[in-house]
């Protein structure tokens, strides 16, 4: 027998038939209804009201949430309703899935919130004489869940606090199968993750809610392993020397992560307990180095990484301050020097989805290239070294306030400071500008030098340029330029050819286009086809945080992808040493 269901107030009608799931048919019908806890009746976030129709009877899980709610009898959930006849209903705004813009500079992508970790307030049942069901049945009664996973640690603790909650417990559940905490009365609202961008020069690390996708907020640092190198050559070489070299480079990092998200916890007055994922986006050094792996393989020939995907790993067991019982996520590695922060750039653009050719850029100490054609997917990965980040240059610095990122031409340099700060030094996009002057004003030539005998140019009375800040840069642009020329020229492509350029990494935020073309950074082409995406890295890492489609959606994507070498292909050094002159292409 067919039905109608009538959705107001727009009047809009779809047919059923009978015994069908209400939220099988609003979700074929397009209707985002949150499905939270997979249909089981326990999130309560897919209540619709039902004006017209049958009411079938309330169960004791309906009556809980509708009571906890505050909602009248008239509603129902969704994934419990099975249409027996037409019906009029109303939905109200918080049972759609929320949506939230995991980059929020150049493109904004949105993804539907569907987090590892789930909470839910649960009203266990009393075990009686008659039925003295054990604690853990309990648990899997309340979440309809078979071969629930409670580590022994948990199963120690569980009778003391059900006992003081009065059995009215909140149940972290981490897949719909772990428990990762059973607290006391209701903290279904406290359910935080961390999503760090964990890059060779800088770190940072967001503080994100699980529940709505909101950034709380993030903070950014040196990454506290410079001291042992300023790439990931440096510290490669370092940590082969001595195995205790190694431990060195894990203990340094992880000091720094514990403590910014100390930092961030402190401020945003959350309690560690509540912070139940980390999920991090890193090169494929920086992935090793943090889980403790030997990186000998990335030393030598074919340089290749000990791990592609790994599932989710013990926060305790790797050293985070953070709930016990915590999981960390590692974005995927795709190839070689190319990890996991490419990857989740790739997610967080939806790269592989446009249509054309279209080049991804990350400009960092390893610079990563990814090129997508019609038919392929194709990354290759250049030394570019720490120059566009600000370091071995004499007056350099980080994007810290004070750092000249912009410069003018008027009669003298007209400069600008991050937050409009004394001048403290020159960070990556200040020194590309000032590059790009020097050459208008024939204060360099084209190939590098210094027109003046001083060999070093004035920038402000402290700050000024020196050759070998210029021999730097001219090597961290042509390794950019080579890799660029070559994985076009791999693919039978001019730049001509190219529908657009992704800028990804924070550097790119204050990038001067046309000054980064004059000097032969980025190839010659309408502007209006270069697109910044500030850090994508940490944007993926985000959406990692809070989509468990995007992991599937990754870990198919990095399958597809095909590896091109330069240190092994016969054209690169001539490419490479044709790439050293400041000039367009």
């Amino acid at each position: 027998m067919a039905y109608q269901v009538k959705i107001l107030p727009q009047k809009r009608k779809i047919k059923a038939k009978d015994n069908e799931s209400l939220v099988e048919k609003l979700h074929e019908a397009g209707i985002n209804l949150s499905t939270y806890c997979n249909k089981r009746g326990l999130c309560g976030k897919c209540f619709v009201e039902i004006v017209e129709g049958l009411r079938p009877r309330l169960g004791k899980r309906e009556k809980f949430l509708l009571a906890h709610k505050g909602l009248n009898k008239n509603y129902r959930l969704a994934c419990l309703y099975k249409i027996k006849g037409n019906l009029s209903i109303t939905i109200p705004e918080e049972s759609i899935i929320q949506e939230a813009f995991i980059l929020k500079t150049g493109i904004q992508i949105p993804i539907s919130l569907d987090s590892a970790v789930k909470k839910y307030h649960l009203k266990l049942e009393k075990p009686s004489i008659v039925n003295p069901y054990s604690i853990s049945e309990l648990l899997e009664t309340s979440l309809k869940v078979k071969d629930l996973n409670i580590s022994l640690e948990q199963l120690k603790e569980l009778q003391n606090i059900i006992a003081q909650s009065k059995l009215f417990v909140t149940a972290a559940v981490y897949k719909n199968r772990e428990i990762l905490n059973i607290e006391q009365n209701n903290t279904v609202n406290e359910n935080f993750g961390i999503a760090v961008d964990l890059g060779t020069t800088t770190v940072v690390v967001e503080l994100v809610n699980l529940n709505t996708g909101e950034s709380i907020d993030l903070l950014t640092a040196p990454n506290s392993q410079l001291r042992y190198g300023s790439d990931v050559i440096s510290r490669i070489s370092f940590a082969i020397t001595e195995q205790k070299n190694l431990v060195k480079l894990r203990n340094s990092i992880l000091q720094t992560l514990n403590q910014m998200i100390e930092k961030l916890l402190a401020k945003n007055h959350i309690h560690k307990s509540h912070v139940y994922e980390i999920v991090v986006a890193g090169n494929s050094s920086m992935n090793h180095i943090l889980l403790g792996l030997p990186v000998k393989s990335l030393a030598r020939a074919p340089f290749h990484s000990v791990f592609s995907r790994l599932t989710e790993q013990s926060a305790q067991g790797l050293g985070f301050k953070i709930n016990d019982y915590a999981k960390v996520y590692l974005s995927p590695n795709i190839k070689s020097f190319v990890g996991g922060d490419v990857s989740a750039g790739l997610l967080a653009s939806d790269f592989i989805n446009r249509k054309g050719n279209f080049l991804f850029i990350d400009l960092g100490t390893n610079g990563e290239i990814v090129l997508k054609t019609e038919n392929r997917l194709m990354v290759t990965s250049t030394a570019a070294g720490p120059a566009f980040e600000g370091m071995n240059i004499s007056c350099g610095t980080l994007a810290l306030p004070g750092a000249i990122y912009k410069a003018e031409n008027e009669d003298q340099f007209k400069l600008f400071t991050l937050g409009n700060k004394r001048a403290i030094g020159i960070c990556g996009t200040g020194l590309i500008d000032l590059i790009a002057l020097l050459l208008d004003k024939k204060k360099i030539s084209a190939k590098g030098s210094i027109q003046d005998s001083k060999k070093r140019i004035p920038i402000t009375e402290n700050i000024w340029i020196t050759q070998k800040d210029i021999r730097e840069m001219q090597l961290a642009i042509a390794a950019i330029k080579t890799g660029i020329k070559m994985i076009l020229k791999e693919n039978r492509l001019n730049k001509e050819d190219l529908d657009g350029i992704f800028i990804a990494g924070a550097f790119g935020n204050y990038l001067s286009i046309e000054n980064s073309m004059k000097i032969g950074l980025l190839p010659w082409i309408d502007e209006k086809k270069i697109v910044f995406i500030g850090n994508s890295s940490l944007a993926g890492a985000r959406a990692l945080l809070l989509s468990q489609p995007a992991r599937k959606r990754v870990n198919a994507m990095i399958k597809r992808v095909r590896y091109l070498s330069l240190a092994k292909n016969p054209r690169f050094q001539k490419y490479f040493i044709d790439s050293i002159e400041f000039q367009t292409y």
